[in-house]
């Protein structure tokens, strides 16, 4: 999540920037230099502030020599953390793509930016991890968010890609985290994995004849989510981590249904995109389980 948190400050900066179709024409060399000099300028910014945040709030001061995971990293979130560090790599290149877009980069110059940004952002974070007294620097962290960056090159090249989404949500169901940590109960925590979900959205109109897909809604999709069960997680035997819970649910492709025109619309809905609607859930594992409403 600490991925995620950075991320998301990045989205919402880089989607400031009004997205150009390919069709557009291409600006003047001047006014091209200008933008991309102005999506660095934004990045550098918005990363600075963010590590700031993340000094006073999460390591506060207690740092450690640089140093390597040693395979916490693989127990302590069963891997959700992992899964994490792969949706935050897509968030990151797909907001770099649009922002790169939007400076008048080719489309195949831009996917290539865009992953190379995803991993500069990788790189950055287990940098900052490698001196904490908790984790260290982890190799395998930087290759699931470096496989995120390959999205904006994976929309272009499959039909059934172009309109899925990958999506994350937060809800505070059970104070756990907090309670076998043994620190003060928060309405957020950016490691509090338990009560985080993550879900990977597509449109079942695809899956069928011409006429089911003139039928199903463009909009309507499903999606499949993934978190951890906190009956079967803790940290006081080693960080264990827990099993993992499945989750099938409706989802709504924002774009497509509100089809937004003005720059306004299309920052909210850029930044929202990203977050999974709360929506009537079934959970499948690993037990049968239904929600009216999970957030």
């Amino acid at each position: 999540m600490k991925t995620l948190f950075l991320v998301l400050a990045l989205t919402s900066s880089s989607d400031t920037l009004p997205v150009s179709s390919d069709s557009s024409r291409m600006q003047s060399s001047t006014t091209k230099a200008g933008r991309v000099w102005a999506v660095g300028a934004t990045s550098l910014l918005t990363l600075g502030s963010s590590y700031a945040y993340l000094e006073r709030t999460w390591w506060n001061g207690k740092g450690t020599a640089f140093h390597f995971d040693e395979g916490r990293d693989l127990t302590y979130a069963s891997g959700l953390d992992k899964v994490a560090h792969l949706v935050g790599g897509v968030f990151v290149s797909d907001a770099y793509y649009n922002a790169f877009r939007w400076a008048g980069v080719a489309p195949r110059k831009a996917q290539w930016l865009a992953l190379s940004a995803a991993a500069f952002v990788e790189v950055g974070i287990e940098l900052k991890d490698a001196y904490s007294p908790t984790y260290g620097f982890s190799w395998r962290d930087v290759t699931a968010g470096t496989l995120g960056g390959f999205w904006p090159m994976l929309q272009h090249r499959s039909a059934f890609l172009q309109d899925a989404q990958w999506k994350a949500s937060y809800w505070q169901q059970t104070p756990k985290y907090f309670d076998e940590r043994g620190i003060p109960r928060q309405r957020f925590s950016i490691d509090d994995y338990l009560n985080q979900t993550y879900w990977f959205s597509f449109s079942a109109g695809r899956f069928g004849g011409q006429r089911w897909q003139n039928t199903w809604p463009d909009w309507l999709q499903l999606s499949v989510g993934m978190g951890l069960e906190a009956e079967s997680w803790s940290v006081r035997h080693d960080g264990l981590g827990g099993r993992h819970e499945w989750y099938i649910a409706p989802d709504i492709n924002l774009i497509k249904l509100f089809k937004p025109r003005s720059a306004t619309a299309k920052l909210i809905l850029g930044f929202f995109k990203y977050i999974k609607i709360p929506a009537p859930t079934l959970q499948i594992g690993p037990k049968l389980r239904w929600y009216w409403f999970y957030f």
